[in-house]
């Protein structure tokens, strides 16, 4: 008898065991994920179209204490969502991802921060770290000559541009001695920069007559801007 072979996307990944294994030593998803040469958001998406890899996922993060749950009557609800929330949104820069990840809706979070001048502000500080990660993150693709993972640089780009006034605003209450403008500035400075690495790059491939590294033929999830949305 021939054995049936599951579909190709029910199939496990490649980096599947060794993202698991970092997850179970209590690395965060991030780092985890980073670990195994993928980005963040290729776990969420993955996640949202395996249920069996999300069933793995859940066990491994209730296993490592990441997942911590009281009783409510006859109910189990999570504790310290927003933290959770956070974490995540400092980690994709992704409020449904990050939502996702406290197991909640979108709109809870977005109501909490509309309710709570704490949270709003905490939220603003996770879009500010989220931004740095993604800054430091397109630099490093752009430097490294052999990268271990395809990244979407124009998209990345763009989400850099679009937040760059909430970011900088931020960026200025922080660094006292530095005004709003000064930030702004200094920002486009960075993604003027990040944008000629780009085209050098292309460049250098196109003449070497070998594709574009980052193409657009197989980039990671793009993070969409009413995810991102800080207003």
């Amino acid at each position: 008898m021939t054995e049936t072979k599951p579909p190709a996307k029910d199939r496990p990944r490649p980096w599947e065991p060794g993202f698991f294994a970092a997850l179970r030593s209590g690395l965060s998803v991030a780092a985890a994920a980073r670990l195994t040469g993928i980005h963040p958001t290729t776990v969420y998406s993955r996640a949202s179209t395996n249920p069996a890899f999300l069933q793995r996922y859940q066990d491994t993060r209730t296993a490592t204490g990441r997942v911590v749950r009281r009783r409510r009557g006859a109910r189990t609800v999570a504790t310290e969502w927003p933290d959770r929330f956070l974490e995540a949104l400092a980690e994709t820069s992704n409020v449904t991802a990050a939502a996702w990840r406290a197991r909640v809706v979108p709109g809870k979070a977005y109501a909490l921060r509309r309710e709570d001048p704490g949270f709003a502000a905490r939220w603003l500080a996770a879009l500010t770290e989220g931004y740095q990660h993604l800054e430091m993150e397109v630099l490093g693709y752009l430097r490294d000559p052999e990268p271990k993972h395809k990244m979407d640089v124009a998209s990345a780009l763009r989400l850099l541009a679009a937040h760059r006034e909430t970011v900088a605003r931020e960026r200025a209450f922080r660094e006292e001695e530095e005004d709003e403008q000064a930030v702004f500035d200094r920002i486009d400075t960075f993604i003027d920069d990040m944008r000629n690495r780009r085209a050098a790059n292309a460049l250098i491939l196109a003449h070497d007559g070998a594709p574009e590294i980052g193409a657009e033929s197989t980039p990671e999830p793009v993070l969409e801007s009413r995810d991102h949305d800080p207003v």
